[in-house]
């Protein structure tokens, strides 16, 4: 579908599960009532959590079942229809939250939440790419700007996503006394891992930078096609380097559920943002983006420099 960033049909689908999702889940609540204990912080009330069933039941699901629908029919009001499905969301994600960090206690709903908020989020933007513009060159500048533009992004996002969250999601896992993935001399492999990576995940920050003039943010991104360095082995390096990193942290932390969240990235990416990242890279760079295609694998590296073959 042409009016996705992503070309594929996720967001209907998405929206259909998580309507259902919803309000089979308070069917089950109303079915086994003891069972809202497992829900609520320690000196919280059961109605305190029961009293979101009207909300869910009004808004929730109708958003995000007629989302689905628009969705599928290709109405234009798929698009606030999912706004308002994923609004709810991460509305009912902080507010458990929020919840939970106050009464220091039931963090299994903010485990159901999460993945609810980041997905229903993710599927709103995806309806949303006739309204926004996601990918846009990066403005004419000296090499310093976009190195220092790229440097700030790679610490706020190496700041987010491979500290706070994955030491906020082990917290999580203490108060449920999950159990932890310990292997013989994890911790110095860990560290090991994350310093390849982060090097790898440098490196290919700042050829993008230098070589492309620009940074890895897609609205404001290289304005020359990047085919060495990294790059000259692999075509995205930098998400390679994510990834790493984030599975040298769920090694580090002992963590299945860091673990679970660095393979959901992996999935969005691959099946949502890469297939439009890779569209404006084509519209972008044609032929000669398509050669590099033909050359250098996404996720396999090759053992031969892409440069060493293909420079005149």
């Amino acid at each position: 579908m042409r009016s996705t960033f992503s070309g594929t049909r996720f967001a209907g689908w998405y929206f259909a599960v998580q309507g259902v999702a919803i309000a089979g889940w308070w069917l089950y609540l109303s079915l086994r009532p003891g069972a809202v204990r497992l829900f609520v912080p320690p000196g919280a009330q059961d109605i305190d959590l029961i009293a979101f069933r009207l909300p869910d039941l009004l808004v929730a699901v109708p958003a995000s079942l007629i989302a689905a629908v628009t969705f599928f029919a290709r109405s234009r009001w798929a698009v606030p229809l999912g706004w308002l499905a994923a609004g709810a969301m991460d509305y009912a994600f902080f507010y458990c939250l929020a919840w939970s960090w106050h009464r220091q206690g039931g963090w299994l709903s903010v485990v159901l939440m999460a993945p609810a908020a980041l997905l229903s989020t993710v599927g709103a933007l995806d309806t949303s790419a006739e309204h926004l513009t996601l990918f846009r060159r990066a403005a004419p500048g000296p090499p310093g700007r976009h190195v220092a533009a790229t440097l700030i992004q790679i610490v706020l996002f190496w700041s987010f996503f491979l500290l706070v969250v994955p030491f906020a999601i082990r917290t999580i896992e203490r108060e449920q006394r999950w159990p932890t993935l310990e292997l013989a001399g994890q911790r110095p492999l860990a560290a090991a891992l994350f310093l390849l990576f982060s090097a790898l995940g440098l490196a290919s920050g700042m050829t993008m930078a230098v070589r492309g003039a620009g940074t890895p943010l897609p609205f404001d991104a290289p304005n020359r096609l990047v085919v060495m360095g990294p790059y000259a082995y692999i075509r995205n390096p930098m998400v390679v380097a994510g990834l790493g990193q984030g599975f040298a942290v769920a090694l580090w932390l002992g963590s299945a559920s860091v673990l679970a969240y660095v393979l959901l990235g992996a999935l969005i990416w691959n099946y949502l943002v890469r297939p439009a990242e890779e569209r404006d890279l084509h519209q972008a760079f044609g032929d000669e983006y398509a050669s590099y295609c033909r050359h250098v694998r996404c996720w396999v590296p090759r053992l031969r420099p892409f440069l060493a073959r293909t420079s005149r």
